[in-house]
């Protein structure tokens, strides 16, 4: 009677085969994963850029016009945040201003500054900025949120074509920097890890007569040597 079973050649070559079989397999899904893992990198780089880009648009577009004191190293745009805007009217040598803060108190106010169209950059406020008025010494305001700087009209220069003006607080510099190691830094405070520094451009072009002032944005992210450039200019849009 004739016994059951695989020969040993049988048997290898069932082996040999499986492998084979096995391997194409694993290398179809390796690259499968690959592709995956690099989609996922791809995106999230994507995400990535477009945060860090729209974050810096929105905080620039709300800054305080012509005031973007000059860079502590190159590859830095510093401004200050507009906590609050409205109008003023000048009267005699004094100058009248509405809030648009209706929880707005003198108390809050006093901690600020109020600037009219700055007529030129300056690299700080305290070295003496056109038309900027500390408001530390308003001692009421009216449930109206109307306020007075008595004989301010006297040291005001040009003034505001739309009679607008513009609080900030001058303690709260915005600056968004270029670092070493491929960082972009808000305020000292890691926004990315991504940047190729060397090719990157963060930049701030005063305004001009022709046009408001514009900041220069050149960002080359990277990821497994991968690499996406982002260029756009942002205008600061506020009227002076």
């Amino acid at each position: 009677m004739k016994g059951k079973g695989f020969t040993l050649i049988e048997m290898i070559l069932a082996i040999v085969i499986s492998s084979i079989v096995m391997l194409g397999v694993a290398n179809f899904t390796e690259l499968g994963m690959r592709g995956y893992f690099g989609s996922v990198e791809r995106f999230r780089l994507q995400t990535e850029a477009r945060f860090v880009l729209e974050k810096l648009s929105r905080e620039v577009r709300h800054a305080v016009p012509n005031i973007f004191p000059s860079a502590v190293s190159s590859g830095c745009v510093s401004f200050y945040p507009i906590v609050d805007s409205g109008f003023y009217a000048v009267s005699g040598s004094d100058i009248n201003f509405l809030v648009s803060d209706a929880g707005a108190t003198s108390a809050s106010l006093q901690s600020m500054s109020l600037v009219i169209n700055p007529t030129q950059p300056h690299t700080a406020v305290s070295g003496g900025v056109n038309n900027v008025f500390s408001l530390s010494g308003i001692t009421s305001l009216p449930s109206e949120d109307s306020f007075t700087i008595p004989s301010g009209a006297s040291s005001l220069i040009g003034g505001s074509v739309s009679n607008r003006h513009y609080v900030f607080d001058e303690n709260n510099l915005v600056e968004y920097c270029l670092a070493a190691n491929n960082l972009m830094t808000r305020n000292g405070i890691i926004i990315s890890d991504r940047i190729v520094v060397d090719n990157s451009v963060l930049s701030y072009q005063p305004a001009t007569v022709q046009s408001n002032g514009l900041v220069e944005v050149i960002l080359e992210f990277e990821e497994n040597n991968e690499s996406t450039m982002f260029e756009q200019d942002i205008q600061v849009i506020n009227v002076p």
